[in-house]
């Protein structure tokens, strides 16, 4: 989990294996955030859609409170990545 305090989050994930999960919270919007890797200093869009589905979800307290973005990222056969999310 990562508390977001800025219009823009990196994430460095040393190793793994499958997906691994990462939620953002304290988000003001459920929208308007675009998710990218960082990959030889070039932001690519991440996209899981390509393979037919979508690999993420957003939540809010039942009050209607802060939002959450969750996302299963993708770190098999990474030594490291690095993840931004942006408003």
């Amino acid at each position: 989990m990562i508390k977001v305090r800025a219009t823009e989050v990196k994430v460095r994930i040393k190793g793994g294996i499958g997906f691994v999960p990462i939620r953002f919270e304290g988000l003001a919007s459920a929208t308007g955030y675009s998710f990218y890797e960082l990959t030889g200093g070039w932001k690519t869009k991440f996209d899981q859609s390509v393979n037919g589905n979508d690999f993420w979800q957003t939540d809010s307290s039942e009050t209607g409170g802060p939002y959450q973005l969750t996302y299963n990222l993708p770190v098999d056969g990474k030594q490291e990545s690095i993840w931004v999310l942006s408003r």
